[in-house]
């Protein structure tokens, strides 16, 4: 029984011992982190740079530095530091981002972004730049821009800026843009992008043409286009082509050299820049080997466009009376699409005596389909002449009046496809 007695105070003495180490242990646990940074929080939400900033926890009498995105605040510029409150100012270089409490033990990072409420200016920018060329924007808070939005919808993000500081922004000009103003997009206070447009516009350089040569030239030989900004040029579109040359011999700023399409017509050139907007020659490109200019008309329907109060009142067809596709002579020609069977050209709502002339004149070129294609000319008054369509080319036609019926006066003249459809180009339309 005593062995018993004896064996039970020995078993209650071990469990009071071992109840006392663990509580010791407990004790060195709680000892050995009593002295762990611990960040609770920090705020305000909303704050701006310039205020104050409260961090709350434990032990932060630890804390060495406070980094901020693009900013940091030493332990001596603090405002004031306890165990559980450090007060910082909001540096004003200070971006969108986590917080890092720097302590000997190692660093402490917030868990959520600090975002301050902020007001992008723009307080100045260049009036004038050309594509592809850095621009310098100055203004407050110009670190905190998202993106940059120039016309014609090109965006530029900040991952591609040159460089982006509190004061100043340097952005490459995106080639495709258009003159117009900015419209910088920023963050802050949470709330989704903010945007402000610049008051004045960006005026961005284009190309121009001073002169080019040889004029006239030969198809599929170079011609050299000198001038300002070609540099800029992204393509050369000739009459009779519908898509811009983009391969060019050579090219600079004052100089281009491309080699003429074998389908170019003689016309004006235009460039094409990046952005898509065109310009044009004042001078028409020629060819040797060209028809020579036309003589000219006594009485016209249509040169460049209609002439003496005539009116189209055809059907069946789309007309664009002032095309600079393709040129017989002078600006622009009609480009006839006869989308429909027995459809036509009519020349209306006028009056014409023809005692005067001798001879009725125009000029007809035919697309791709259409070679051997008739088209019936036809004044109201007289009869039906039929002209035959000669594919890829130019033919000046010269109907006397008594092929087309001897009319003493016309109020209607008529050029009607047949049992087919197709796009032609007429020009210079008129009586000698």
């Amino acid at each position: 029984m005593r062995k018993f007695q004896t064996a039970r105070r020995l078993s209650a003495g071990l469990l009071v011992l071992a109840a006392f180490l663990m509580l010791q242990s407990c004790t060195k646990e709680n000892d050995s982190s009593s002295d762990q940074v611990i960040l609770l929080s920090f705020g305000p939400t909303g704050a701006m740079h310039g205020d104050t900033l409260r961090f709350i926890g434990k032990n932060l009498d630890q804390v060495t530095a406070i980094q901020f995105t693009g900013a940091t605040v030493e332990k001596n510029a603090f405002i004031d530091q306890t165990a559980e409150l450090v007060r910082v100012v909001v540096p004003e270089s200070t971006e969108r981002g986590f917080v890092t409490l720097k302590t000997p033990s190692g660093d402490i990072v917030t868990k959520t972004i600090l975002n301050l409420e902020v007001m992008v200016t723009i307080a100045g920018m260049p009036a004038h730049a050309r594509p592809g060329d850095n621009i310098t924007i100055t203004g407050e808070y110009l670190n905190w821009v998202t993106n940059i939005r120039f016309a014609k919808d090109k965006w530029v993000d900040s991952v591609d800026f040159v460089s982006a500081g509190l004061n100043e922004l340097v952005v490459k000009v995106p080639m495709e843009a258009e003159s117009g103003p900015l419209v910088f997009y920023y963050g802050g206070s949470g709330k989704g992008p903010l945007e402000i447009e610049t008051p004045a516009s960006l005026e961005l350089a284009l190309p121009a043409i001073t002169s080019f040569g040889p004029n006239p030239a030969v198809r599929e030989q170079n011609l050299t286009i000198t001038g300002t900004d070609l540099d800029l040029v992204k393509g050369v579109l000739f009459k009779g082509t519908t898509m811009p040359d983009t391969v060019f011999e050579s090219r600079s700023a004052t100089e281009l050299v491309i080699k003429i399409p074998a389908g170019a017509n003689k016309g004006k050139i235009t460039l094409v820049a990046y952005s898509l907007i065109t310009v044009e020659s004042s001078e028409s490109l020629r060819f040797e080997g060209d028809l020579p200019d036309l003589p000219p008309l006594a009485y016209a329907f249509y040169i460049d466009k209609l002439e003496n109060g005539w009116q189209n009142w055809g059907w069946g067809s789309t007309v664009d009376f002032a095309s600079t596709d393709n040129v017989r002579d002078g600006a622009a020609s009609a480009k006839l699409d006869y989308t429909g069977q027995w459809s036509g050209l009519n020349f209306a709502n006028g009056s014409i005596a023809t005692g005067a002339f001798t001879e009725l004149s125009f000029s007809v070129y035919g697309t791709a389909g259409t070679n051997g294609k008739k088209i019936s000319v036809k004044p109201k008054e007289g009869s039906a002449h039929e002209i035959v369509i000669q594919e890829g080319k130019w033919v000046d036609f010269v109907l006397t009046k008594a092929e087309i019926g001897n009319p003493a006066t016309i109020t209607e003249l008529l050029f009607q496809n047949q049992d087919w459809t197709g796009l032609v180009y007429v020009d210079h339309v008129g009586f000698r």
